[in-house]
């Protein structure tokens, strides 16, 4: 397994629709951090729009290190959920989930007019997303004498992609978020300022 990275995601749900032919689709936009979230998506969704011909979707999930999964739910094969998931790969957003609804209105569409119309569903509804940055970070822990926590603060503050976290004994044990592309310069910095003293122990990468 390689280095995590950042990535867009969405906060909250969103959601808009479009009628072809008198068929009502609905497209929803929702948080999707596992694969877990999805049953519970779609039951949620299908509380709030009963009775529907068809719950189509994709979700893209698992941070950086994307995995996929969609669903045509009864639809023609590869008419509904992959028209979804090229959307969602498209906006390059991950923990995200789009499910489009959709009300039979009498007409049949033919192929094209499902991959159409399950397209536009999910790009109306993922244009009105608020995303939300996550940044990959490295994960330290060390312990520092109080002569150097000064300059640890001064000289590596650029570096941390938020504040550290300290607790104060006859020592100070130090635990810090860098960002994965500071992490050679923190190692060089801390070894520089401690004199080679600090022993920094890696934990498994995050994101802020």
């Amino acid at each position: 397994m390689g280095d995590i990275e950042d990535y867009d995601t969405v906060t909250g749900v969103c959601e808009d629709e479009m009628t072809l032919k008198g068929s009502r689709f609905i497209g929803i936009v929702m948080p999707c951090p596992d694969e877990g979230c999805i049953q519970p998506n779609l039951a949620s969704v299908a509380k709030k729009y009963p009775n529907a011909t068809h719950y189509c979707y994709a979700a893209v999930f698992n941070g950086s290190e994307r995995r996929e999964k969609s669903s045509d739910n009864g639809e023609p094969s590869g008419t509904a959920g992959k028209p979804i998931l090229f959307t969602i790969k498209g906006s390059e957003l991950s923990d995200v989930m789009v499910i489009v609804v959709r009300y039979f209105g009498g007409t049949l569409l033919g192929t094209g007019g499902l991959v159409h119309a399950y397209t536009e569903s999910s790009k109306l509804a993922l244009q009105k997303v608020v995303r939300h940055s996550r940044c990959a970070c490295c994960v330290f822990k060390f312990t520092l004498d109080y002569s150097y926590y000064s300059a640890f603060e001064n000289k590596c503050r650029d570096l941390m992609a938020k504040r550290p976290e300290c607790d104060y004994y006859d020592r100070v044990d130090v635990k810090v978020w860098v960002r994965m592309e500071k992490k050679d310069e923190f190692v060089r910095r801390i070894t520089d300022i401690t004199e080679r003293h600090a022993r920094l122990v890696e934990y498994p990468q995050e994101y802020i």
